[in-house]
């Protein structure tokens, strides 16, 4: 036997906060999609505000920039084609986790190679200095 609801009782805000996809207004507790009624009388529902600090929305604004960065650094195909590169093998993890990065984040519309170049090209770019610095230190070590 199906439940009757007493669509009286129903949170009207809570419904739509869920559907708008707001998580500040969604009360914490779920329970007040049905809220109790007293017989004959008008309910006030009091909107739960859940108080979000500075700090939290500066995080969220920088993870937000963070992942922008990533996807413009990253997530797009590379000058170079992939007939033009050599051949090599990495792990089967590190080839499963950027074969879903390719395919989630680039949305399918980039290989596997030009994710990879761009990884390397990010990383020299950034450790150009150390990377020079090493070389010299074995090259002039290997000398004497």
């Amino acid at each position: 036997m199906a439940k009757k609801i007493n669509l009286d009782e129903i949170d009207e805000s809570f419904i739509i906060s869920a559907v708008k996809k707001d998580k500040s207004s969604i009360p914490n507790n779920p329970e007040r999609l049905l809220t109790p009624s007293t017989a004959g009388q008008s309910e006030t529902v009091i909107e739960e505000k859940t108080a979000v600090s500075p700090e939290a929305t500066k995080e969220e604004n920088k993870r937000k920039r963070k992942t922008q960065d990533y996807e413009n650094l990253f997530i797009h195909e590379s000058n170079v084609t992939a007939r033009l590169g050599k051949t090599v093998y990495i792990r089967k993890e590190h080839h499963d986790r950027i074969l879903k990065i390719v395919q989630v984040i680039g949305g399918n519309e980039m290989s596997l190679f030009s994710y990879i170049d761009n990884v390397l090209v990010h990383h020299f770019d950034n450790f150009q200095e150390d990377i020079s610095q090493a070389y010299k230190g074995r090259v002039s070590s290997d000398i004497f």
